[in-house]
């Protein structure tokens, strides 16, 4: 007596399968969405590096102070007598040099600059300058104030354009920044903006 054949089962038809994967193509895409966490990718290396920088800037005594930037298109009229701009050394200087684990990438260098002599305690302390790049395929990403006691250091950093066909359509871009001074004791101070070339430095007496 010979054991009955099993049957075998039939395979599912293609259309089932292409819906199924469908499903559940559309199933995670809507899970990542609504459940991946928010912010920024985690970068290891990157988080390892801005940890360490601003480690050694803390230890070193400096810090960062928040600014406003806007881009203006005319150059401001000052209200008051402008600061005498001179050179210093070129890029970050031998004071900060050291402080970072990876240095910013400057523009190249700092032309134009105009700043009031003077401020009142409670204004804001505002600044014009222009900065130019060396390739049209970088822009200005972050300006970066940081202050030890009496000396205060912007740093224009650049970073590359989105895409290999995008270009800047100028070489030098105008920037407008704002810094508060509520954080700042009466005196004088020096502030500088670093580049690859000698930096633009000058002082400003807070009232």
């Amino acid at each position: 007596m010979t054991a009955a054949r099993k049957t075998p089962p039939k395979p599912w038809p293609m259309k089932w399968i292409v819906l199924a994967i469908v499903l559940f193509v559309v199933g995670y895409t809507v899970v990542n969405i609504f459940y991946r966490k928010k912010g920024p990718a985690y970068r290891p290396y990157q988080d390892a590096q801005d940890r360490a920088t601003t480690a050694r800037l803390l230890a070193a005594g400096w810090h960062k102070v928040q600014i406003e930037t806007l881009r203006p298109i005319e150059k401001p009229s000052l209200a008051t007598a402008p600061a005498s701009i001179t050179r210093e050394i070129a890029g970050l200087g031998p004071d900060l040099e050291s402080r970072f684990a990876e240095k910013p990438k400057l523009v190249s260098t700092i032309d134009r600059v105009t700043a009031p002599a003077a401020v009142t305690r409670g204004a804001n302390y505002e600044v014009y300058f222009t900065a130019t790049i060396a390739k049209l395929n970088v822009q200005v990403g972050d300006l970066t104030l940081y202050q030890h006691d009496r000396e205060l250091v912007l740093i224009p950093s650049i970073e590359t354009l989105p895409g290999k066909e995008l270009l800047s359509r100028w070489n030098d871009t105008n920037y407008f920044v704002s810094v508060p001074t509520t954080g700042l004791a009466p005196g004088r101070y020096t502030m500088r903006i670093v580049a690859l070339a000698p930096a633009a430095t000058w002082t400003f007496e807070v009232k």
